[in-house]
Parts: C-alpha cells; sequence; structure tokens
C-alpha cells in the first residue's frame, strides 16, 4: 500500500471533507424529514378523527406548522 505522501494528503482530506459534509447534509435531512412526517401523520390522524366526530378540525395557523 503506498504511504500518504505527496498530493495524496490533499486527495485524502478532500475525500474525507466531502463524507463529513455529506454525512451532515443526510442527518439533517433524515432528522428533518422525520420530523415532518410526524407533524403530517398528527395532522392528518386530527382531520379523520374530526370527520369520525363530524366536527372540522381546527385550523394551524402557519407560523405554528413551520417551526
Amino acid at each position: 500500500m503506498p504511504s500518504i505522501d505527496g498530493t495524496h494528503w490533499f486527495w485524502w482530506l478532500t475525500t474525507a471533507a466531502c463524507v463529513v459534509w455529506y454525512s451532515t447534509i443526510t442527518l439533517y435531512v433524515a432528522v428533518k424529514g422525520a420530523k415532518d412526517i410526524k407533524h403530517m401523520l398528527r395532522r392528518l390522524q386530527d382531520i379523520n378523527t374530526a370527520d369520525a366526530a363530524g366536527t372540522a378540525p381546527e385550523a394551524a395557523p402557519a407560523e405554528k406548522t413551520r417551526k
């Protein structure tokens, strides 16, 4: 196996930076997506419960839904 010398350190560092960046973005999207899906399912359940009870669901203010 060749040693890390010359320009190999540059490519190793670039690859490591890309892996860290990609992992960070992936985790961020996964966490935010899971939170959005959880919120969506809760709202759908509220709408379904309201429909079953024959009442209109309470509308959430726009600023509350996107925090």
